[in-house]
């Protein structure tokens, strides 16, 4: 090899190289990627067949109001969710146990196009802590991403973005410091002219700060009880948006 060929050879290496250590600074919370973590409650091949339904869901290309988010959205008690949100024309397409990665990885493998709703009601970020010990910061990078996707795909909708509700019992904890330190990036998400920022935390929380198991059975899911008192927060906001659209 000459050796102008071996020092060309040399910068492209050195030029990859750079871009390569550059790409992988990006955190783990904003590169798209499927569902690979087994479940008892859902495996892999589970959470194809939930993302296959959602998607011929949204082929029919029909639905006012999307929900997007993980679990404590996909749980919403289906009484609350018949009674308020399915005459609105609203579809949930979360599922449980997901990061803000794999929620990407399913806005691109989705047919969301075909969809044209006036609001889309997003939370996500918790998992990301609970199964990558994922900081503040890449929590937020990862839904920013999820809220640049919807803004993107869903040009004529508003956005209600809500902040990661606490978990765990007691208040003085890393969890909760992590949830206030996450939720003060994402509230600044709100400076886009179709995005409105929600903080229905302290809905949850007792006086002394701590979750009762009476809303919250394992400190991190509501039951009926606690989507009960959430709706009653959350539904006008809702209404609102759309009546504004």
């Amino acid at each position: 090899m000459k050796l102008s060929q071996a020092l060309t050879a040399l910068s492209l290496a050195t030029v990859t190289g750079f871009f390569s250590v550059f790409a992988s600074a990006a955190p783990l919370s904003v590169q798209p990627v499927p569902r690979t973590q087994q479940f008892d409650w859902m495996s892999v091949s589970g959470w194809y067949e939930r993302h296959a339904a959602d998607v011929a869901l949204a082929e029919q290309g029909e639905a006012r109001i999307v929900f997007l988010g993980d679990s404590i959205t996909e749980g919403w008690d289906h009484t609350i969710w018949q009674e308020h949100f399915a005459p609105l024309d609203a579809v949930n397409f979360a599922i449980g146990g997901d990061l803000t990665q794999n929620m990407l990885w399913r806005f691109e493998h989705g047919n969301v196009e075909k969809l044209d709703p006036e609001l889309v009601v997003l939370m996500a970020g918790v998992n990301n802590y609970l199964h990558n010990q994922a900081s503040p910061e890449d929590t937020f990078a990862g839904v920013q991403q999820l809220l640049s996707q919807a803004l993107a795909a869903y040009p004529n909708a508003h956005v209600i973005l809500q902040a990661v509700l606490p978990f765990g019992e007691q208040p003085n904890t890393t969890e909760r410091q992590w949830v206030k330190d996450t939720n003060r990036q994402l509230q600044t998400l709100a400076a886009h002219e179709r995005v409105d920022f929600y903080d229905f935390g302290e809905l949850f929380l007792q006086d002394d700060g701590r979750i009762s198991n009476e809303i919250m059975g394992d400190y991190l899911h509501p039951n009926a009880k606690g989507y009960g008192i959430w709706v009653k927060s959350l539904l006008p906001v809702v209404k609102s948006a759309l009546d504004k659209e």
